[in-house]
Parts: C-alpha cells; structure tokens; sequence
C-alpha cells in the first residue's frame, strides 16, 4: 500500500492572503492617482480660465489705448486703476460672464473669479515697473523719461476648494502707450 505525499498542490492560506493584500496596495496606488489626476485636472481648467479671462481683459485694456495729441492721452485706461475688482463666472459658452450662475449649478461653471485691474504710473509704494520706465541709457548721463506710457496689470485671483491652497492667481502686464 502506498501512503499518501505529505506534499500537496495548491495555495495556502498565507499566500492568498499576502496576494491579497498586494492586490489591495496596488488597487489603492492606482485609486489615488486617479484622484491625484482629476484634482490637477481641475486645477489646470480652472487656471486656464482664469487665464484667458485675463488675456480677455488685456486685450480689452490695449484697444482702449491712449489717444496721441491730447493732454492726458491715457486718461480712459488710468480711471481703471480706481475701478474696484470685477467678478466674473466662467459659463457654458466659453464666454465669461458678470452673471452668477442659478443655486446647484456646477462647481467648475460657479467658480467666481476676481479681476483687478493696476495702471501705473502712479507707482503705489516702492514700485518702479519692470523695466522701469525712467531708466538711464547705457554709457551715458541721459535719463529716458518715457512720459505717457503706461503698465496695465490684469490680475485674475480665485478660489479652490479642493485645494490645500486658499487662492490661485495669473497676472499679464503690458504697457500702454499713444
């Protein structure tokens, strides 16, 4: 009579559960970084929204412009820096709108964005612009006065609640001038 192999084919138990639990760790790498993915894809969305609302603004801001052979020939653009901050939502248009959008609506369509419009000159503490509009031409003793010219900073700020930040900001300069 042959008596039966003390080795026997199969798992054990210690091996499914160690098999489990490597599943589980990898299931759960891949689970947080798709939610890693989807926060930083709103993010982007909602910088890229405040950017083309500042690009938006820019824009408008430069087809303002200063008009050559008056006085103050930037005075239209000048009066902006005492404007107060604009609130804008972006909508299902792609187009943004001073509207609140209606109670419930979605988070990425009800996101306010705050823009500040800053003209300089008048320099507000130890600001000089970048660079600076009075500056000495190399090599000699000439101050260049750029008299008339103007730097427009549209800042476009919001707020994420999914982030560990507070608030997000994109910023665009340029200078104005007849």
């Amino acid at each position: 009579m042959m008596r039966p192999s003390r080795r026997r084919r199969g798992i054990t138990l210690l091996e499914t559960l160690m098999t489990a639990a490597v599943l589980i760790l990898g299931i759960g790498v891949v689970a947080s970084t798709v939610v890693s993915i989807v926060r930083l894809n709103r993010r982007n969305l909602a910088q890229a929204q405040a950017y083309t609302i500042a690009e938006w603004w820019l824009e408008r801001v430069t087809r303002m412009g200063c008009k050559a052979g008056e006085l103050n020939p930037c005075a239209d653009i000048v009066k902006l820096d005492s404007d107060p901050p604009v609130t804008l939502y972006w909508n299902s248009s792609g187009i943004p709108s001073e509207t609140p959008p209606p109670a419930g609506a979605n988070q990425e369509v009800a996101r306010p964005y705050q823009v500040t419009i800053d003209v300089d000159p008048p320099f507000e503490g130890d600001e000089k612009g970048s660079p600076a509009l009075n500056r000495q031409v190399p090599g000699t003793d000439v101050t260049l006065v750029m008299k008339n010219t103007l730097n427009v900073r549209v800042t476009v700020s919001w707020q994420d609640e999914l982030s560990r930040d507070d608030y997000h900001a994109v910023a665009l300069q340029t200078r104005v001038g007849p």
